[in-house]
């Protein structure tokens, strides 16, 4: 069984609650005096996990310096999904918005983009295995634990899935510079909306399979949102659909 060392108050407590994988261990600093942290204890416990107490030098060799706020869990790592499981789980394809993201490398962003995706309705998020961040520690910390809310599917060719999400129905969407203005486009669903990365934006080949590509109106002279903005405003947009 593959495990992972993640940390931080709110990826822990939501492990603990979706339940979607097996926890080992729970490792909290010795002394540690945050009602939260106690909070998550007891839920660990009520849950049969165990619960370890140790010194700061511990947690700090365990989270490899991450910024882990005294806590830190042992897990096993997530199932893998591949497309056809993930389109089994939805269940009304009419009403299903999905992400994919070409070329986001900077952990940070991504993290924003699974926490933007579960907090607005976006199920499943897509991401090629090369030209991406991987979904590191620092990953689950920046998502707060979002990822235990969608679907993460790491594919080896992002061009391919989407021809494969166009003959199961999907409308393909691309966030771009040149698009058409994100107010003017009338989102059909189901949907796949490709984020690009802030400096290239999308690959060349990707923008040709895509249905429409969106673009988010600026003002004030900023040549371009940061990735995860620009994912969480057409988030929202498509959120209006669901």
């Amino acid at each position: 069984m593959a495990t992972e060392i993640l940390f931080g108050i709110n990826t822990a407590e939501e492990i603990l609650k979706a339940g979607r994988r097996r926890v080992l261990r729970l490792v909290i600093s010795r002394g540690e005096k945050n009602q939260r942290v106690a909070d998550l204890a007891a839920l660990a416990r009520k849950s049969n996990v165990r619960v370890d107490f140790c010194d700061q030098r511990t947690l700090e060799k365990l989270a490899a310096g991450g910024n882990h706020q005294g806590v830190i869990i042992e897990t096993e790592q997530m199932g893998k999904l591949d497309v056809d499981e993930a389109v089994g789980l939805e269940k009304d394809l009419k009403r299903t918005v999905w992400a994919g993201l070409d070329g986001i490398t900077d952990p940070m962003n991504l993290g924003a983009i699974i926490r933007s995706a579960a907090c607005l309705g976006v199920s499943t998020v897509i991401l090629p295995e090369r030209r991406s961040a991987g979904l590191t520690p620092t990953v689950h910390k920046a998502a707060s634990g979002a990822m235990e809310r969608v679907n993460i599917i790491e594919v080896v060719n992002l061009n391919q899935t989407i021809i494969k999400l166009k003959a199961k129905g999907f409308w393909i969407y691309g966030m771009d510079m040149g698009g058409q203005p994100l107010p003017k486009v009338e989102f059909t669903l189901p949907a796949f909306i490709i984020i690009g990365s802030e400096g290239e934006g999308l690959h060349q080949k990707t923008r040709e399979h895509c249905d429409v590509v969106v673009s988010i109106p600026q003002r004030g002279g900023v040549e371009s949102l940061n990735a995860g903005n620009a994912a969480a405003i057409v988030f929202y947009e498509l959120s209006k659909k669901l």
